[in-house]
């Protein structure tokens, strides 16, 4: 079944990509400027995928049953978005523990969109730059199983060439031959398996700032997200308001 990414993104090395997949049935948004709510089952090849996450621990969302999951995709050799994602995913997390949701009630994962490169290890080494937290992984699987998550939830993933001069991964310093370009989004995910909302744009961090290894990595493009996201934006505020409205529990 394909997801339900609908709003339109523009192409930009790892940033945004073209939207693919139908619109989901939609509903009230969870908040006044926020996400599209839905209900739309995840497919049972996705519920099984096997994943392993930073620690090399074996999962898959099926096994996380009665756990409402904040998903977002993630590139750790990206330049333009994903360090971002990953302070707003950061934060969000930390909200939901402090309203009392652990890691038994709404799990965050960022999931790669690169299972090449982003190796248990690196995937460990960079959310390591944040600090780790109990609710939050970064998971992995095989390259045809990446393909099949994010094909489903109708997430535009392409392969395109390095750009000139080529960037250097910045965990190992070897040049990178490959770029990848795709959308940014964030889903949410309910225990019985259904996905319920999601937001697609250039997150936004208020002032907050990515590890500075990661910082100084960013490309211009990536910098002036950092500074000022242009075009569909999204802030931790959106994801606290979404769980609000699933959970039931004030986040944030």
């Amino acid at each position: 079944m394909i997801g339900a990414v609908a709003a339109t993104a523009v192409l930009a090395g790892c940033a945004a990509g073209s939207t693919v997949g139908p619109a989901a049935t939609t509903g009230e948004a969870p908040t006044p400027s926020a996400g599209t709510s839905f209900d739309l089952a995840l497919s049972p090849a996705v519920r099984s995928i096997a994943f392993t996450d930073e620690h090399g621990r074996h999962l898959t969302l099926g096994l996380l049953a009665g756990t409402d999951l904040v998903i977002a995709d993630v590139m750790t050799d990206c330049q333009e978005v994903c360090p971002m994602t990953s302070v707003n995913m950061r934060d969000a997390a930390a909200a939901a523990a402090k309203a009392g949701l652990d890691a038994s009630r709404v799990r965050f994962l960022e999931i790669t969109i690169d299972p090449q490169r982003d190796t248990v290890a690196k995937l460990a080494a960079y959310q390591n730059l944040y600090g780790a937290a109990p609710n939050w992984d970064f998971l992995t699987a095989s390259p045809a199983d990446i393909a099949t998550l994010w094909r489903s939830l109708g997430v535009a993933v392409t392969k395109v060439p390095q750009g000139t001069p080529p960037a250097k991964d910045w965990l190992t310093g070897k040049t990178l031959t490959y770029d990848l370009q795709h959308q940014d989004v964030v889903f949410l995910v309910d225990g019985q398996g259904h996905e319920r909302w999601l937001e697609e744009g250039t997150p936004a961090t208020l002032g907050q700032q990515p590890p500075t290894v990661l910082k100084g990595y960013l490309s211009a493009q990536g910098q002036a997200n950092l500074a000022s996201p242009q075009g569909a934006t999204w802030t931790v505020a959106d994801i606290e308001g979404a769980l609000t409205w699933l959970t039931g529990t004030p986040v944030g």
